[in-house]
């Protein structure tokens, strides 16, 4: 608000003297960090019948401190331009003190001490280490979390510790190795996956020796026919194999 020029009486003149500059240190939102505020308030009217002056600019003083306060404890001493600036609009409009009837108005000035600067530089600089330690936990976390999705890489893990007692654990271990056998991490693979499970699911629908067989011998003659002898082979071996796991007949 700029100055406007009237003429006062002496006794405005006099308060005026007494409020013309003046300083507070007022907390910021951080414990133990302050701003300095300096106070330039201007007197626009005292009615004559105050009687003491030095009451009369004291309770100015004293109006302006609190305000500034009660503002300045909710901001960041982190961005000091950004308070300056809403602190000088917050203090622009004329006040009325009521006992004694003193109008005036204020601009301020905010800045940090040495000490206060100091400390805001030290509340960065571990605020950005911080942030840091944040970022390169997080990444290491989602890098752990992702690598364990696999039960592969859980399995070579185990195997890998220091700890891992396979002669006591076997049984263990052969129960997790079907368990992960038998994962399939969603949205990882394509048409081409999804379809491999569906024929093995076929295949175990057919539970008996002799269905299987058939299974592999029509599976073996449609390579064939559609050019793909290697393939077709690789169908007989795995049939023959099969074949050859069976118990003979009377077998205990």
């Amino acid at each position: 608000m700029g100055w406007r020029k009237q003429a006062v009486p002496d006794l405005s003149q006099e308060v005026q003297a007494r409020v013309e500059r003046f300083e507070a240190r007022l907390d910021s939102v951080h414990e133990g960090i302050a701003f300095h505020v300096v106070f330039h308030a201007q007197v626009r009217s005292v009615p004559a019948s105050v009687a003491d002056v030095d009451e009369a600019a004291r309770a100015v003083r004293i109006a302006l401190r609190h305000e500034a306060a009660d503002f300045l404890r909710h901001q960041a001493a982190t961005d000091l331009h950004s308070v300056q600036d809403l602190l000088a609009r917050e203090m622009a409009n004329t006040h009325t003190l009521v006992a004694p009837e003193v109008r005036y108005d204020a601009r301020v000035d905010v800045t940090l001490l040495p000490g206060d600067q100091a400390a805001v530089e030290a509340l960065l600089a571990a605020q950005r280490e911080q942030s840091i330690a944040i970022a390169i936990r997080r990444k290491e976390i989602e890098a752990v979390a992702e690598e364990l999705s696999e039960p592969a890489a859980v399995m070579a893990r185990w195997a890998t510790t220091d700890t891992a007692d396979w002669g006591k654990r076997s049984g263990e271990a052969k129960s997790l190795a079907e368990l992960f056998a038998a994962y399939r991490p969603p949205g990882r693979h394509g048409v081409e996956y999804a379809l491999v499970e569906t024929v093995r699911e076929f295949l175990a629908s057919f539970p008996e020796p002799a269905q299987k067989q058939m299974l592999y011998g029509l599976l073996g003659a449609g390579m064939q026919r559609a050019e793909r002898p290697a393939h077709a082979a690789r169908v007989e071996e795995i049939a023959g194999a099969a074949e050859g796991t069976r118990a003979p007949s009377g077998s205990a």
